[in-house]
């Protein structure tokens, strides 16, 4: 009988595989260094990253891609890649929002984690903690606003994403940093997308999915830029990276997923951020082209230029208009009389974005919310500033 040839890997031709790319075996060695030189080429030539001493503030938030973002960051600093060790002189700072004030409430068995060792003595990168309720003057008032949200659809998630939103942009304009490094990989950046399209927010598609978005920061006029490095990066590549190179646990919790039976019972706990990870994901497993075709597509879509450009005071994105029947009925809920009462007795309703607008609806006490009470004076002062 004759016997089978063994297997090597296709790029070094020596070792045993045992990891596949893109149909190829290859070897571990082999894959670090595919990982690492696509996020090098990421930071380089596709988020323009090439300037001596340049600062990047990169957000870590505890799960999968932001820790492989971390690593990576640290292999191109310190120049401890597996393969090129051509060193990026460049500066790096982690910022981790620190949201066990919240998480706590509405999870009965959430266990806050500490990542001070894997950033300061693993990465070696300087690292900060900001809890997520300092940018109130009351901690206990961002817990009031939640419990007020809606526990169905994603409102209370997106509640939450735009106070995050606001302490990264804000922390990095205070500390000199023009670039702030997101970690979302290719399958995220491709459910955003859906996700950013099925709540209204079509005009952010450019922010959502490029590798390099600029926009000007209206508390002083700032340019900012966020890049995603890890586009070219799909889940399994996450994965596999964070096997070989880390060994932390990644609890997975999602804010309403204890509230009520309700909720529970509902596909992805009736989140719809979730349901479209999955639903992607899925569609990824069978098709392996999915993620990547998904984001060409989106690269190619060009947005009819403004007029005039306004901006939303709570997501800070371009505050479109209502133009057909359809988000007539969906803004107004089928209940004009209350939505002319706040039209007209509220501050800020007329300078909410449509999706904003969606998110506030599910709120209780909804004269409070577009009144911005008890907001933090950070997103008051810039909803002030907003035409």
């Amino acid at each position: 009988m004759q016997q089978k040839e063994p297997k090597i890997c296709k790029k070094c031709k020596t070792n045993i595989p045992n990891i596949i790319i893109q149909k190829d075996p290859v070897c571990k060695e082999c894959f670090i260094g595919y990982v690492e030189h696509m996020f090098k080429m990421s930071l380089r030539l596709k988020c323009n990253i090439t300037q001596k001493n340049e600062k990047l503030l990169v957000c870590f938030s505890g799960g999968q891609n932001s820790t492989a973002l971390v690593k990576m960051a640290s292999d191109v600093v310190h120049s401890t890649c597996a393969h090129n060790k051509s060193k990026m002189f460049i500066e790096v700072h982690v910022l981790y929002i620190n949201e066990s004030f919240i998480m706590k409430e509405f999870i009965q068995e959430y266990q806050p984690q500490d990542y001070t060792n894997f950033v300061t003595n693993e990465c070696k990168l300087p690292f900060q903690i900001v809890d997520i309720q300092s940018i109130y003057p009351d901690p206990y008032i961002i817990l009031k606003q939640l419990h007020n949200l809606s526990e169905f659809g994603s409102a209370r998630e997106d509640f939450v994403r735009l106070i995050k939103q606001y302490i990264i942009y804000d922390y990095a304009i205070k500390n000199g940093y023009q670039n702030v490094c997101l970690g979302q990989n290719g399958q995220r950046l491709a459910a955003d997308l859906f996700s950013q399209l099925s709540k209204g927010r079509g005009l952010s598609l450019q922010s959502a999915t490029k590798y390099n978005f600029s926009f000007i920061y209206p508390l002083n006029q700032q340019k900012l830029q966020i890049l995603h490095p890890l586009k070219e990066l799909l889940n399994k590549d996450i994965l596999y990276y964070l096997r070989l190179k880390s060994n932390i646990n990644f609890p997975n919790f999602i804010l309403g997923q204890h509230l009520s039976n309700n909720v529970k019972n509902k596909p992805a706990h009736g989140n719809i951020d979730h349901l479209l990870e999955q639903f992607i994901d899925k569609l990824q497993e069978g098709f392996p082209s999915t993620t990547f075709t998904i984001l060409s597509s989106a690269e190619k879509i060009t947005l009819k230029p403004l007029q005039q450009q306004n901006y939303c005071p709570l997501c800070l994105e371009i505050r479109d208009q209502v133009y057909n029947r359809l988000e007539v009925e969906t803004l107004d809920n089928s209940n004009q009389q209350l939505i002319n009462y706040l039209r007209a007795n509220t501050k800020y309703y007329n300078k909410i974005c449509f999706t904003c607008n969606r998110m506030l609806q599910s709120a209780q006490e909804q004269e409070n919310f577009y009144n911005l009470v008890g907001f933090p004076p950070l997103i008051v002062q810039i909803a002030d500033l907003i035409q």
